[in-house]
């Protein structure tokens, strides 16, 4: 609930928020438009969808504000698809006839395009087919221009890491074919961008929760004694704490390493911080949602085994050797070894330069000018009307729902809606790059325990919200960078990352503008993982614009309103990335049995089996939410095609 008025808040004012209604309009005129490829209706096709979607003189879909992500309208056929209500109308027969359709223009997606034209020849006609008004799946970018100053923030995922554990496929992909210098990338974050200014880390304690509005910095240096004493806690709460981030304590004593990990992988972790760090309902509330970032859940359904891997607090005095429990279903990467390559890989747009490199090479003038290279990505400006020009061997066709995929007369029919209209194209085979609920859906040949294999799973509802500011003097004069929010909306909010590379350069000094990232996981405590996750993606769902920015502007104005900051007055623009199906569902020892099971029996597994003509290419087939997952699933998916 919002402690201040819609006035105070400055909902009244201006900004680029509401630009995603006219944006939406536009898009689907224009891309309906777009959708009569087949005959003389081709020659538009360019200039039509250039208007719609980032053709010169119009914005950019990355450069559009309010709901993104997942924007409004994007999943109406398929919701109507899963749900029996769609009704395709006459098909028409594009007449168009490729080598490869792949269904799904994320990272899977691309790279699946990649390394099908790699093994059958530049000359390989490929068309990829995205139901969003972007490329990239969950690797998007937001751009924000305040001023004179372009501000470019991930709309998904984030950064690339540990590339010690990645395939030669897809470090290959990374290094060679798209010529990423990863330890110059890593040279090109400012790690000291902030260090002048004394920032820390801080708390929010919100009124309705704690009784009063206060945040608590921690200074650098201080001791959780001094830190935990000036929250509005009781005494019992902080000394729990304390006891969590100090604790040198074996709760098991006499049990080898391999016995501590398996009863911690049965133990969910807020059990374990009740029973062995004694934390009461307080002290939880600070801290229970810790594990968000990485699960989409709270301390309630992850597993302790889990908790101490992904690096959470509590397991000092365990003394547990950094390889996986016995069981385990995959090795998470916090206890992978570590080389002097490892770290964490970032672009300014988070991996969205990774998916515009590879359009980059898979599609011709694409990007004005020469190849751009990847200090040149952030910066270079998409022609989104030669994405799906008539004259490329690879085209990008996005606004285009999938709706039947088959084999049909040695090859595979591919129908899908575009514009209000029902087409179809035809290949020699197919690559689902999208979620494997989709699939399930769209594909009538599969056998009904593979289809209940892809609906096990269930994607981790995201969504990631940035601010445009006119200026970070409030942040200054609060000495904070980052504000944690543990009872309220948000789970936190905080200044980007500072990176310089080719012609962008972050703002980094307070009078200049900035972009925030606020992130929530909606979910319902108590039920597990997957009706977690079902239930938060209906929260999401249904949740309007209106609310985001309101509980945006509440919660900044809450932590820094005493220090200078007028959310009418600094806010320039607000997008907010909605990922209904975000992260690709990661097995666990609470709620998956299978995860005992041998891979090859796993549903994960079982869900990515060919059929025909047909191959499965997501991260989903993987269980694991990262970028080189997702590209080790397309290389598979090729292989069994060529």
């Amino acid at each position: 609930m919002a402690r201040f008025s819609d006035r105070d808040l400055g909902m009244h004012r201006k900004i680029t928020r509401r630009d995603f209604l006219d944006g939406v309009a536009v898009g689907a005129a224009g891309l309906a438009a777009a959708a009569a490829f087949p005959g003389a209706a081709q020659a538009a096709t360019p200039a039509a969808a250039g208007a719609a979607a980032g053709g010169p003189g119009s914005p950019q879909p990355p450069a559009l504000t309010g709901l993104r992500g997942q924007q409004p309208g994007s999943f109406d056929v398929a919701h109507a698809v899963r749900d029996g209500r769609f009704e395709p109308g006459r098909v028409t027969d594009t007449g168009e006839s490729y080598d490869l359709v792949v269904v799904g223009g994320g990272i899977s997606g691309l790279a699946a395009a990649w390394f099908y034209r790699k093994a059958a020849g530049r000359k390989a006609r490929i068309l990829i087919l995205d139901a969003l008004d972007d490329f990239g799946g969950h690797a998007r970018r937001n751009e924000f221009q305040v001023g004179r100053h372009l501000l470019l923030s991930n709309g998904g995922t984030v950064y690339m890491d540990t590339p010690s554990s990645w395939s030669p496929q897809a470090l290959g992909l990374i290094t060679q074919d798209l010529g990423v210098d990863l330890p110059r990338l890593l040279s090109t974050v400012h790690d000291d961008a902030y260090g002048r200014y004394g920032l820390r880390s801080a708390t929010l304690f919100d009124q309705e929760r704690w009784g009063r509005d206060l945040l608590v910095a921690r200074e650098p240096g201080e001791s959780w004694e001094s830190y935990a004493a000036r929250m509005p806690l009781g005494e019992a709460s902080r000394a729990a704490l304390v006891r969590l981030y100090t604790t040198k304590e074996d709760f098991y004593p006499g049990l080898t390493d391999a016995q501590k990990k398996e009863i911690l992988a049965r133990t969910p972790y807020e059990s374990y911080l009740r029973e062995k760090i004694g934390m009461d309902d307080d002290a939880l509330a600070v801290m229970r949602r810790g594990t968000n970032g990485l699960w989409g859940v709270n301390v309630d359904r992850v597993a302790s085994a889990d908790a101490w891997a992904a690096g959470q607090p509590g397991f000092g005095g365990l003394g547990l050797e950094h390889t996986p429990w016995p069981g385990a279903g995959f090795t998470p990467l916090q206890i992978l070894k570590e080389t002097e390559q490892d770290g964490y890989f970032y672009f300014p747009d988070g991996n969205a330069s990774i998916a515009r490199l590879l359009v980059s090479r898979l599609v011709p003038h694409a990007f004005p000018g020469r190849e751009p290279g990847w200090q040149d990505i952030p910066t270079a400006r998409t022609r989104y009307d030669r994405l799906d020009h008539p004259g490329s061997t690879v085209r990008v066709r996005l606004s285009s729902t999938v709706f039947d995929v088959r084999n049909e007369g040695g090859g595979v029919s591919v129908s899908y809606s575009n514009g209000g209209r029902s087409l179809r194209v035809r290949a020699k085979g197919v690559v689902m790059a999208c979620w494997n609920s989709v699939s399930s859906y769209v594909v009538p040949e599969l056998p009904p325990e593979q289809v209940a294999a892809m609906r096990y799973g269930a994607k981790v509802p995201l969504v990631y919200a940035r601010v445009a500011l006119r200026d970070w003097r409030a942040f200054a004069h609060a000495r904070v960078s980052r504000v944690s929010t543990p009872t309220m909306y948000w789970n936190s909010f905080g200044l980007p990352t500072v990176t310089g590379i080719g012609d962008f350069e972050m703002p980094h000094s307070p009078e200049l503008p900035t972009v925030v990232s606020l992130s929530a996981t909606p979910n319902q405590p108590g039920l597990t993982c997957r009706e977690q996750h079902r239930a938060g993606r209906r929260a999401l769902i249904r949740t309007p614009f209106e609310d985001f920015e309101r509980e945006i502007r509440d919660a900044m104005t809450r932590a820094l309103g005493e220090h200078g900051f007028d959310p009418g007055r600094d806010i320039a623009g607000i997008t907010v990335n909605r990922w209904a199906h975000g992260y690709a569902y990661e097995y666990n020892s609470l709620d998956d049995p299978a995860i005992f099971e041998p891979e090859e029996r796993r549903p994960y597994a079982l869900a990515r089996r060919p059929v025909g003509r047909i191959a499965i290419a997501n991260s989903d087939s993987q269980a694991f939410a990262y970028t080189h997952s997702a590209i080790d699933a397309a290389y598979r998916a090729v292989e069994h095609l060529a």
